[in-house]
C-alpha cells in the first residue's frame, strides 16, 4: 500500500465515510455507475489555485501593513508574530487541502437504476442525495465558459416533491447535479430513457421537462434565424 493509499484509507475511517456508495432503490442489472469526468479534476485545482493565491495575496498585503512609519514598535512585534504564525498555517494547509481535493474527486459517485438516483459527493461533509423517479420532474444540461473548454457539463436533476436525504444533508432546494461530468448527454439521455420507461409502467407523472444544452439550443435559434432570412430574402428578390 502507498503512502497516498494509507492516508486515504485513515481518512475515510477517521470520517467514517464508506469506500463504495450503497446502491439506492432498484433492480440490480439496471445499475449504472459513473463518475465526474478527467478534466473535473483539473477544473477543481484551478479553484483551488484562485483561493490559494487570493490568501497568499491577503497574506502579502497584512505583511506590508506591518512596515507602516507610524506603527509602534509592539504592536509591529505582534502583527508580524500573528503574520508569522498566519503564514505557518498557510503553508501547513496546502498539501492538506490538495489532498482533500484529490479524494473529493475521486470519491464522488453517481449512479443510476431503474427506479431511483443516488449522488455522493464529500469526504469530510459527506453529502448523499437520493431521488426517485416518481419525483422528477426537470432534467437539465449546462456549463460554464471554463468547463466547456475542459468538456465537461453539469446534468441538474430537479424535482418537485424532493429528492431523500441521508447523513443530515439536505435536498438543496429540490435539485441535485451530476457535476463536471465528460458525457453529460449520455447521463442525460439514460434518465429520459429510464422516466419514460418508469412512466410507461404507469408510474408517476408523464409530463417531464427537459432541456438541451445553451449551446445546441443557441445553434437551433441560429439555424431558425437564418431560414427565415432566406425565404424573406427570396421572396423580396421574387417581387423584383
Amino acid at each position: 500500500m502507498t503512502i497516498a493509499e494509507w492516508v486515504k484509507d485513515a481518512v475515510l475511517r477517521l470520517a467514517r465515510v464508506p469506500a463504495d456508495p450503497h446502491v439506492p432503490e432498484g433492480a440490480e442489472e439496471s445499475v449504472r455507475v459513473f463518475n465526474a469526468g478527467r478534466n473535473y479534476f483539473t477544473w477543481r485545482m484551478i479553484l483551488w489555485g484562485l483561493g490559494n493565491a487570493a490568501a497568499a495575496l491577503a497574506l502579502s498585503a497584512a505583511f506590508a501593513f506591518s512596515f507602516i512609519p507610524t506603527l509602534p514598535p509592539l504592536a509591529r512585534a505582534i502583527w508580524l508574530g500573528v503574520e508569522a504564525g498566519a503564514v505557518g498555517i498557510f503553508v501547513a494547509s496546502i498539501p492538506v487541502t490538495y489532498f482533500l481535493q484529490r479524494l473529493n474527486y475521486e470519491m464522488r459517485w453517481y449512479i443510476v437504476t431503474d427506479r431511483s438516483l443516488r449522488i455522493r459527493s464529500g469526504v469530510v461533509w459527506l453529502e448523499e442525495i437520493t431521488m426517485t423517479f416518481a419525483n422528477i420532474q426537470g432534467i437539465r444540461v449546462n456549463a460554464n465558459p471554463i468547463e466547456g473548454l475542459l468538456g465537461l457539463a453539469n446534468v441538474e436533476v430537479r424535482s418537485a416533491g424532493g429528492g431523500d436525504t441521508e447523513h443530515g444533508e439536505s435536498s438543496s432546494g429540490h435539485m441535485c447535479k451530476f457535476a463536471g461530468v465528460d458525457n453529460a448527454e449520455e447521463i442525460r439521455d439514460l434518465l429520459v430513457e429510464r422516466l419514460r420507461v418508469y412512466h410507461d409502467s404507469g408510474l408517476g407523472d408523464k409530463t417531464v421537462e427537459t432541456r438541451e444544452p445553451l449551446a445546441l439550443s443557441a445553434s437551433r435559434e441560429v439555424l431558425q434565424e437564418t431560414k427565415a432570412l432566406r425565404k424573406s430574402l427570396a421572396s423580396a428578390l421574387g417581387s423584383t
